[in-house]
């Protein structure tokens, strides 16, 4: 205890406790002193499964945890800066992300959650729900015409699995203006089991810190689109608890993707993110911290941003 409490700025919390003991006197925690144990809790608890997938699982990776700030803070922060006229979202479930958007908007789900009247619609000038899938919204529907011109933002976070997302960017590409920002949640995970495919697989939750979380496979729609579109401008945030990833620079009228679509569908398709490698997808995309500041954002998205 002695050398993790040194190594975290935790051990004047460890003496003060062991002079409560010694004298019988109360012992109390500071709030900075309590959040430092639930660290220093978590931490432990994280590197002793770690160590037991490393005896007992050898196909078992894990990563430490993003230290950005939250996903959600990172979407409000952009909404803020960015302004959207015209935002979409892909999996709404309860509306907490379309509360973010001010602007017109458009959600789709194939089985909404909300547990008030429709959450997240009172603050637009206008909100459209479709209570159906993202492939039968974008068959049936246009939606620059409902929206009285092309998108300015749109979040990602449907189904997990990276056919669907790799549609989803497809489609809402199309419908886009080029210096417009497209999100896709859930895009870098940290460990085997938060990675898994079928979000029913339980073989390997007993050594993840995190057993119910589940990002998919949507790292690989973010590879690909990376891979396949170089004239892109893709940004990977580790943005907790499953990073974000935010591209611009968009062509409405590319059809790199959907052409390719089929054949890299299949050739993707038996690749775990623990073949490739987690740490070379964390290289491969650029993963960085993102604070979500105003000039860290124009920078990311304005005209001369850089990748």
């Amino acid at each position: 205890m002695d050398d993790d409490a040194t190594a975290t700025g935790f051990r004047p919390t460890v003496l003060a406790l062991r002079r409560s003991v010694r004298t019988g006197r109360p012992f109390r925690m500071a709030a900075g002193a309590v959040d430092s144990a639930r660290k220093l809790a978590w931490q432990w608890r994280a590197n002793s499964l770690r160590a037991t997938a490393a005896r007992d699982c050898p196909d078992f990776w894990a990563l430490p945890d993003h230290a950005g700030i939250p996903y959600a803070l990172a979407l409000t922060r952009l909404h803020a800066q960015l302004q959207p006229r015209r935002y979409l979202e892909i999996g709404t479930r309860g509306g907490t992300s379309l509360k973010l958007a001010n602007c017109a908007s458009i959600a789709i789900d194939p089985a909404f959650q909300f547990q008030d009247f429709p959450a997240g619609t009172l603050n637009k000038p206008a909100c459209l729900l479709f209570q159906e899938t993202s492939d039968a919204f974008f068959e049936n529907h246009n939606p620059s015409a409902l929206l009285n011109g092309p998108l300015d933002m749109a979040f990602l976070d449907g189904m997990h699995l990276y056919e669907f997302v790799l549609r989803d960017f497809i489609n809402a590409e199309r419908h886009c203006q080029p210096n417009a920002v497209i999100l896709l949640h859930d895009s870098v995970p940290t460990d085997a089991h938060v990675a898994r495919r079928d979000e029913a697989d339980r073989t390997l939750a007993a050594y993840s810190p995190h057993p119910n979380w589940w990002a998919g496979d949507v790292w690989k729609a973010a590879l690909i689109i990376r891979r396949l579109r170089p004239d892109l401008r893709v940004h990977a945030f580790d943005a907790p608890p499953t990073g974000l990833v935010a591209i611009t620079n968009l062509d409405p009228g590319s059809d790199v993707l959907a052409r390719a679509y089929s054949d890299v569908v299949t050739e993707c398709r038996d690749l775990t993110l623990g073949a490739f490698g987690p740490d070379a997808y964390q290289r491969a995309m650029g993963l960085r911290r993102f604070t979500g500041q105003a000039d860290e954002i124009a920078g990311l998205f304005g005209p001369a941003a850089e990748q």
